[in-house]
Order: C-alpha cells, then sequence, then structure tokens
C-alpha cells in the first residue's frame, strides 16, 4: 500500500542520513534483522504490519522524538484496509497520553463510527480517564461513543454519560448545575460501585446550590442504594464485590449517605428529625471488618455522627452544648468552615454573642483548601466559605459592626463571583435590604 510505504520510506531516509543498515538498526533497536526485512522490505504481498512497540524501538534507535512517525502510522492501524485492535489500542492509548488530537481524529474517522470496535474505544477511554493531562482527548472518545451508541439504556451508554459529566466540572457552579441536570437521567444504568460515586458527587453540587430537596432525594437514594449493597448491623448483607475500584471505602459512602440526609434536613430546618439520623453511622465497625483503610473511616464516621448531632442540637435551639461543640471544632479544623457556619447560623437565629469563639478560628481560605482531600472537596469548601462570609456579614450587623458586615459580604460577593453561584448572588443582594432596614435576611 502506498500509505504503508510512507512509513516505511520515512525510515528507510532516517537511515540513510545516519548511515544505519539493517545490521546497525537491529542491534540498536533489538528488533532481529529478519523481522525488520519483513516490516520495512519485500513486496506488498510478503510485507508485514509494524507492531506498535517495533515503531518505538525503531524510533528511539533512530533518536527521534517518540512521536516522530505517528502521523504516518495511523495508516498502519488499517493495514490493508482493515482495522487492527492489536495496533490501534497501543497507539491511540499513547496518542490520548501525548496529546496527538490529529492522529486520534483520524483513528475515530476511519472507524466510522462502527459498533465493533466501540468496546475498544471504551476501554481506552477508560484507561485514559485515569491519567493527569488527557482530559480534552478522552472526552472526545466518550462524545464519539455516545454519537454512535445505539442502546440509549446500555451501562457503557450511562458510563460514558458520567464520565463527561464528571470531566465538565469546574469552578463554574452555573456550568456544574448544567452538567448535573444533563447527567442526571443516566445515573440509574450505572453500575452499582458507580452510582454510589455518582450520587456523591451529585450530592455536594446540589448543596452547593442549595436545593434541599434535590440534596434530600439523593441522600435517600444513597441511603437505599447501601442498605441493598450492605446491609444492616443486625441484618449485613452479602459480601460486595465491584466490578471497578472505589474511590473510597464502602464505610464512607454508607455513612455519606446519611450525612447527606442530615445535611438536607438542617437546610430545611428540621434539625430534630437530622440529629436522629446519626445513630445510623455512629458505629459502622461491622462494616469495616478487619480492612485497616475502613476501620479508619468508619471512626471518622464516628466523629462525624457526633458533632452533627451537636451541630443539629445547637441549631435547634440547645445552647448549653456550645462549649462542647467548640472543642469539637478545634481539636478537627479540617471541619472549621462547616462548622463556623452552624456557630453563626445559630447566633444569628437566637441573637448570642459568638465573640469570644470567633478569634479561635482564623479565616484562611486557602489553608482550608489545602486541607481537602480532592477538587469536589475543595470545590464545596469554596462555596462553603462564601456561605460563611454570608453569615458573618449578618451577625457583624447584629452586633452594630456595620463596616465589618459589609466587608464579609464584599469578599462573598467577590468569592460567588469567582464561582458563578447565582443562588449567592440572590442571597447576597438581599443584604442589601437588611441595610436598609426593610427586612430581614434570607436564612441559609
Amino acid at each position: 500500500m502506498q500509505t504503508s510505504n510512507q512509513l516505511r520510506s520515512a525510515i528507510k531516509q532516517d537511515m540513510r542520513e545516519l548511515g544505519y543498515n539493517f545490521s546497525v538498526l537491529s542491534e540498536k533497536s533489538g528488533i532481529s534483522r529478519g523481522s525488520l526485512s519483513l516490516i520495512l522490505v519485500g513486496g506488498a504481498s510478503r510485507r508485514s504490519p509494524m507492531a506498535f512497540h517495533h515503531l518505538n524501538q525503531i524510533t528511539s534507535a533512530l533518536g527521534l522524538k517518540e512521536e516522530a512517525y505517528f502521523d504516518l502510522y495511523v495508516d498502519e492501524c488499517f493495514f490493508d484496509g482493515r482495522p487492527s485492535r492489536s495496533r490501534i489500542k497501543p497507539f491511540l492509548t499513547r496518542c490520548i497520553e501525548l496529546g496527538q488530537a490529529a492522529c486520534v481524529e483520524r483513528i475515530l474517522a476511519r472507524l466510522e463510527g462502527d459498533s465493533r470496535y466501540l468496546p475498544l474505544l471504551f476501554e481506552i477511554a477508560e484507561h485514559g480517564f485515569k491519567k493527569e493531562g488527557t482530559k480534552t482527548l478522552v472526552e472526545r472518545l466518550f462524545e464519539y461513543m455516545l454519537l454512535h451508541q445505539d442502546d440509549r439504556h446500555s451501562v457503557e451508554k450511562a458510563v460514558c454519560h458520567y464520565r463527561l459529566f464528571m470531566l465538565r466540572l469546574n469552578q463554574d457552579e452555573e456550568n456544574n448545575s448544567r452538567q448535573l441536570n444533563a447527567f442526571s437521567p443516566y445515573r440509574d444504568n450505572l453500575p452499582d460501585e458507580l452510582k454510589m460515586e455518582s450520587l456523591l458527587i451529585m450530592a455536594y453540587l446540589c448543596y452547593n446550590r442549595m436545593d434541599a430537596e434535590e440534596l434530600e432525594k439523593l441522600g435517600d437514594e444513597l441511603i437505599s442504594l447501601c442498605l441493598r449493597l450492605f446491609g444492616t448491623k443486625e441484618k449485613p448483607g452479602r459480601p460486595f464485590r465491584p466490578d471497578s475500584p472505589l474511590g473510597r471505602t464502602f464505610v464512607f459512602y454508607y455513612g455519606q449517605g446519611y450525612v447527606v440526609k442530615q445535611i438536607a434536613l438542617c437546610e430545611k430546618g428540621e434539625f430534630e428529625a437530622a440529629q436522629s439520623y446519626s445513630r445510623f453511622y455512629e458505629d459502622l465497625s461491622w462494616l469495616a471488618g478487619s480492612d485497616a483503610e475502613a476501620q479508619q473511616a468508619a471512626r471518622g464516621m464516628t466523629l462525624f455522627a457526633h458533632a452533627n448531632q451537636l451541630g443539629c442540637r445547637l441549631l435547634g435551639g440547645e445552647l448549653e452544648v456550645l462549649p462542647d461543640y467548640i472543642d469539637m471544632l478545634e481539636l478537627h479544623p479540617k471541619e472549621t468552615v462547616s462548622g463556623l457556619i452552624v456557630l453563626l447560623k445559630t447566633a444569628n437565629r437566637f441573637g448570642i454573642s459568638v465573640d469570644e469563639w470567633l478569634p479561635r478560628f482564623p479565616l484562611d481560605l486557602e489553608q482550608m483548601l489545602a486541607m481537602q482531600d480532592n477538587a469536589y472537596y475543595r470545590q464545596v469548601c469554596r462555596n462553603r466559605f462564601a456561605r460563611l462570609l454570608y453569615q458573618l456579614s449578618i451577625y457583624h450587623f447584629g452586633r452594630g459592626r456595620f463596616e465589618e458586615s459589609l466587608q464579609a459580604a464584599l469578599q462573598s460577593w467577590e468569592l460567588s463571583s469567582r464561582l458563578n453561584n447565582h443562588r449567592m448572588f440572590r442571597l447576597l443582594a438581599s443584604l442589601t435590604l437588611m441595610y436598609s432596614g426593610q427586612s430581614e435576611p434570607e436564612d441559609l
């Protein structure tokens, strides 16, 4: 074929410029002279297709950049006009890793959406999804598969939608809301392990946009899924073996369902009902078993259960637990932002002073972000910080400190603007009525 000849001609031209014959290239590349002869010489009927690892060995032996022959190798993936899985898979994988967009597009165009090769592309995309720096091209593969996947209820299609959802999340809350709405209908078709992860990410986004009703539904859904998979302390379920590794332990997802439910009820002002959910995850040692990581997660859930129970009681008016709540926050600085929101909401709701405790907790967003484990927690932390500043503005105003109140409101506005959080814009705009004495600010 002419296209195959172009690759071989380019290699032989570079050999001539370096003064290499087949013996020298064989020695430097580690490929036998007989194999080189079959790959590079011979008539069209006798010539062997070039494996991708052979291309890499030849390229390295000639002292060239790894991608030097990639453009010409595209045609090698369709030797004699037929797509070769054994060549496409390693080649396309490496093209994605090196950002060779043009080669990726040429491969996809030559495949023409043939459904026989969609599983191969899915495997390559899933591999690339776990790599750093491959976002754009991996996104392109998932988009291609959705375009050519006919079964809208297939697991693969749901996974493609989920991966695109994850890849497209960023610090823009309006964008995140659009991505959430686009993905939401497909979550039921996901494998259980991915559904657990997706429900948790969706819950974070609903919290950021302050949608208590949807947040509660997602909490209920995650609780229901975990009960089906893991059972209860009294009646444990069968061992669950996910098809792909989870980002967290089973204990974490199990407990987080109840945490999400609690948060949603608190957002709705149902503090007594929210408090009752702590008992469901305060002891998950039965689920952790002997696994050290799961045991650590269970201990973390015990802490969450105690802290959230105190927070619910405080928000419900049991002000006598305030010293215990402050002690808990000082022991666990990672929870400072959410804890201070509870503290300030309580102060604003019941008209009490917390001036003696606020100086113990410096408001440093960058420090708080550095404590978070991943991008999703950091985004939640940013939105929480904007809410914290909103509550702080109301608190200072109630104490007669108008300059401090305005400064906190402006800081919240600036952060909300960077996050493009329209719900926060509306809440902050309502502060102008507070300053003019026309109304009370909205509770948040």
